[in-house]
């Protein structure tokens, strides 16, 4: 008699489970929505919290990068913050920075003044598993001088592949 139970309710549960699942027959069409721009004023971006900003001409210097990429790597850098360093640092205009970046643009003012860091060495980017990882010799770092927070990072050169001819 328990056993008949048990068989029941597990009939019952498979038969509420499948109940449950829609099947459709052949590819759904999807429906077409219309995205609609943001209002208002944008806000100005935040970037993550970096470095200490200082009254006067340039709010901080090559040296205060340079700290600051000894204790924060890149995102999914592979390599250590031994493996690089900072080469120059630049105050330009927003708009300057993405003319230089070819488009790509830290998101503020095209007037806001933007502390560009180049970086040298070796940084080492990981993909999908079953990838090999791409090296760069160069990278950047651009900060908001107002703020000091780091704003947009990226490489500067060609992905190398390990073990490939140069």
């Amino acid at each position: 008699m328990r056993r008949t139970i048990l068989h029941a309710l597990i009939f019952l549960g498979c038969l509420g489970w499948v109940s449950g699942c829609r099947h459709k027959e052949g590819p759904e069409e999807q429906k077409k929505i219309a995205l609609h721009l943001p209002e208002g004023t944008p806000k100005r971006p935040q970037g993550s919290a970096a470095l200490t900003v200082k009254p006067g001409p340039q709010p901080f210097t090559k040296a205060d990068v340079a700290n600051y990429f000894k204790t924060h790597n890149l995102p999914m850098n592979m390599s250590s913050t031994n493996d690089f360093q900072v080469d120059t640092l630049e105050f330009l205009t927003n708009k300057d920075v993405s003319d230089r970046l070819r488009g790509a643009s830290p998101g503020l003012a095209d007037s806001a003044i933007v502390g560009l860091a180049t970086l040298r060495g070796l940084f080492i980017f990981t993909g999908p598993p079953q990838t090999k990882p791409a090296r760069f010799a160069r990278a950047y770092a651009a900060f908001d001088a107002t703020s000091g927070n780091l704003v947009m990072i990226g490489t500067l050169d060609q992905g190398e592949q390990p073990n490939q001819p140069k």
